[in-house]
């Protein structure tokens, strides 16, 4: 007997779907800082992180633009399930965070759609492998402590102070482009002063960047167990 107003999910998976969902547009827009901005890497005062002069950073981030085309053919996937079984017209963007941001809002009828049951692990192993490019996991590093002090006094602009912090433990690993950029937009950093030419990105003492990320905690990625999800309910 066909049940159109079916849940396919229960309320903890739908819970969890609309947390994956609602972390989609931020990442989405640090897989494209990701993606487009490796190519400002050799600037002026950079980290080179033993990169031979003869060698020029990608264009692009290929690991990015993989997982940046995954996660958003996955969404046009259950979009259009959900437009095509359910009779709904699509007018929302195009973009992966509109389409996220669509089914954020139409989660009860992704939930009442015949075959949504794998929505949560495929939307899930889609959000968590873009995470991984945007935040690799941490490894076991020992570091030289004059290593860091001399990188501190180093000028890096954004790029250079991202690739930087993945050198420098777990408690850097937020300290994205992105990070750097909230960071001044907010006024805890500022860039050295100029002149600089119109074209040169902004650079910031490494040091001071390190201290303000420290003492401005970003919110952290966070998966929502099922465990946690039925407390909240």
């Amino acid at each position: 007997m066909n049940e159109p107003n079916h849940l396919y999910l229960s309320r903890v998976e739908i819970r969890e779907l609309a947390e994956s969902l609602r972390e989609i547009p931020e990442l989405a827009e640090d897989l494209a800082i990701a993606r487009t901005r490796q190519a400002k890497l050799g600037s002026r005062g950079d980290y080179r992180m033993h990169r031979r002069a003869s060698e020029q950073p990608l264009p692009y981030n290929p690991a990015a633009a993989r997982a940046a085309d995954h996660l958003h053919a996955v969404l046009v996937g259950w979009v259009r399930l959900v437009c095509e079984h359910r009779s709904l017209d699509y007018a929302g963007s195009t973009t992966t965070a509109g389409l996220s941001r669509w089914l954020d809002k139409n989660v009860i009828a992704l939930a009442m759609t015949a075959g949504v049951e794998s929505a949560p692990r495929e939307i899930g192993e889609a959000v968590r492998a873009a995470t991984t490019v945007v935040c690799p996991p941490a490894v076991e590093l020992n570091l030289d402590p004059s290593m860091i002090d001399q990188a501190r006094t180093r000028r890096l602009n954004a790029s250079g102070i991202a690739t930087l912090a993945k050198e420098l433990g777990n408690e850097f690993r937020s300290l994205t482009v992105r990070r750097v950029q909230t960071l001044r937009d907010a006024g805890k950093i500022a860039p050295v002063p100029g002149p600089w030419a119109p074209d040169w990105p902004e650079t910031f003492v490494v040091g001071e960047v390190l201290d303000q990320h420290l003492a401005h905690p970003s919110r952290l990625r966070r998966k929502v167990t099922a465990g946690a999800l039925s407390r909240a309910t």
